[in-house]
């Protein structure tokens, strides 16, 4: 049981970090073994993100004191939030990787805020799924590097078709 004085100061800590970090997910891992659990905290704190299970109490008054209106206790299980300092790509990422690695998923992400906005389990899944930012580039780099080759193989056929024609006419 923690006293009020051990409860402030969660508080004050959580409230502190959502406030640095633009990204904090939420998640259920009732019934993850222990080891897997930090398993997953070293995967996170390897990648500079921090993962908190505390109670949903603290959780709900940490929301409240931060303007986010939601409902913790909509959620059933245990919640743990990761605290993500980009906007929860990676965090999203490792934690959909760790979830879908399992036969039977034990932990469920539950949705999270990204810039003081909610999102969805499914969004956050979402945002797991797409690709690294290095291969966004890579594409759209391909894509404006195709663009000029196509036009000049546009132009010089339509250029050897005339040169064809003219030929022909000459011929004539």
């Amino acid at each position: 049981m923690l006293s009020r004085e051990q409860k402030a100061k969660i508080l004050k800590e959580l409230t502190e970090k959502i406030t640095k970090t633009p990204a904090v997910l939420m998640v259920d891992f009732t019934g993850l073994k222990v080891s897997d659990l930090e398993h997953l905290r070293r995967e996170l704190k390897n990648n500079g993100i921090e993962m908190k299970v505390t109670k949903k109490t603290l959780i709900q008054k940490m929301l409240s004191n931060n303007n986010l209106n939601f409902d913790v206790f909509s959620f059933p299980g245990s919640l743990a939030l990761i605290f993500s300092p980009d906007e929860g790509i990676v965090a999203s990422r490792i934690t959909y990787k760790f979830s879908s690695q399992k036969k039977e998923p034990k932990l469920k992400i539950l949705g999270g805020f990204i810039n003081k906005s909610f999102f969805s389990a499914e969004r956050i899944i979402e945002l797991a799924k797409l690709p690294s930012k290095e291969v966004l580039l890579s594409q759209l780099v391909y894509i404006l590097n195709s663009l000029p080759r196509t036009l000049v193989g546009v132009l010089k056929n339509n250029i050897q078709k005339l040169v064809i024609a003219l030929d022909a006419i000459a011929k004539k």
